[in-house]
């Protein structure tokens, strides 16, 4: 099941991230259905237009336990990574799907990497 995305959910889906962010639930252990997205553009316009900005915020939310947080999104950012290292500390709760799979600590090792 993907997860729930709400606002201008284009901006990230053009650049792969909102599957990216699913991945990296799945490979964490974490329910799709328990999260929720939403996305908005970080300026407006003109007379409050909104307007094509390189910047957005995220708000991730674990809706089962009702933590949420916000990330930026855009250049020089990698808000799916900043999440990653967020539920290693154990922010969003414990992964409810068990299997094996690599700590969350070197899962948020790994999604640094793959920024550089």
């Amino acid at each position: 099941m993907a997860v729930q995305c709400e606002g201008d959910c284009r901006i990230m889906e053009q650049l792969g991230e909102k599957q990216d962010f699913e991945a990296q639930l799945s490979r964490l252990g974490f329910r799709h259905e328990d999260f929720a997205l939403d996305v908005r553009r970080a300026d407006l316009g003109p007379r409050g237009n909104r307007v094509w900005t390189s910047h957005y915020a995220v708000r991730v939310s674990n809706v089962a336990i009702g933590k949420r947080n916000i990330y930026w999104g855009g250049p020089g950012e990698d808000w799916v990574a900043q999440f990653v290292v967020d539920a290693g500390r154990g922010f969003y709760g414990e992964p409810m799907l068990k299997f094996t799979k690599p700590s969350l600590a070197a899962s948020a090792r790994n999604a640094r990497r793959s920024i550089a």
